[in-house]
């Protein structure tokens, strides 16, 4: 009886422990620091906010925000939620915000292959803006809480043991594959115009990924725009978007719109050949906002596959 006792409680402890020592959290900290006064008096003093987005505590200290795309969304929640700012960007400001209560959340990763990924953690903090302040608001993607560390040092302590045990009864239990890691990415929403109004916003493009000038590793990598507006449904005409390879010459692939990261996103049918220059451009005018409007312009980027 007491040989499979020991061997069931030794499982359940290393498949109970092991995951929670192992894993993470986004923690979302908040710090306050003195805006300049309106050079106008007659102009109501405002508030801001600065978010900056970092994989680990020591990233943070170094202020060293990370490398790739982190989907983030600055919401005003004073009456309802209203959208104020989105970015995919590891550092960015909302300017001259009204007083009152906001709401950051951190949810979503481009990673190096152009593809949105889920945080394994997602995080969100409400705090006020305040007139006259500026908000720093610091993210990290992996924190570990205290309490998971108390829990990490039971878990060795418990490895111990059960090695001790298994070494003395000849019948070490064999421990679970370990969990995988939790996953490790600006735009100011527009005022809604009247519905085709000349005057009424048109959609933009605000940040892309990849960014221009950088060096990829994947031979092929979705390019994502971030837009400035909703789109309609349909907003997107053929044609909207053209790639270029140095080498490769015209490159096909499919476009496509996420509303709920208000991303545009175009997907390659062929890989890149290794070392060429890759030249993606959206034609704006081919994108039809929630005001009615089209865009004017193009947006392009241009990056280096790795050889």
């Amino acid at each position: 009886m007491r040989r499979p006792f020991l061997r069931s409680t030794a499982r359940l402890v290393l498949v109970v422990l092991a995951p929670l020592a192992l894993d993470g959290c986004v923690s979302i900290g908040v710090s306050r620091a003195d805006r300049p006064a309106p050079s106008d008096p007659s102009t109501p003093p405002s508030g801001a906010v600065t978010v900056a987005i970092y994989e680990k505590p020591a990233d943070r200290e170094a202020d060293r925000p990370v490398a790739f795309p982190v989907l983030s969304e600055l919401v005003r929640v004073d009456k309802g939620e209203t959208l104020v700012a989105r970015s995919m960007s590891a550092t960015w400001t909302a300017p001259d915000l009204p007083p009152g209560h906001y709401r950051l959340r951190v949810t979503k990763r481009i990673d190096g292959k152009g593809d949105i990924v889920a945080l394994g953690n997602p995080g969100h903090r409400a705090f006020d803006v305040i007139a006259g302040e500026r908000a720093v608001v610091s993210v990290v993607l992996r924190k570990v809480p205290v309490v998971w560390i108390v829990v990490a040092a039971i878990t060795v302590v418990a490895l111990v043991v059960l090695v001790i045990i298994g070494i003395h009864k000849g019948d070490l239990p064999k421990p679970p594959p370990l969990p995988p890691l939790p996953p490790i990415a600006f735009a100011i929403a527009p005022g809604r115009g009247g519905e085709g109004r000349v005057d009424a916003p048109a959609p933009a493009a605000v940040d892309v990924f990849p960014a221009p000038g950088s060096v990829v590793a994947a031979r092929r990598v979705a390019v994502t725009f971030l837009l400035s507006m909703q789109l309609v449904s349909g907003g997107i005409e053929d044609g909207a978007v053209l790639a270029v390879g140095s080498e490769s010459g015209d490159v096909r692939g499919t476009a496509a719109y996420l509303p709920n990261e208000q991303l545009l996103r175009f997907t390659p049918s062929q890989d890149f050949a290794l070392g060429e220059d890759i030249t993606v451009t959206l034609d704006l005018s081919k994108l039809r906002g929630e005001t009615g409007r089209s865009g004017s312009g193009r947006f392009s980027t241009t990056f280096r596959v790795a050889r």
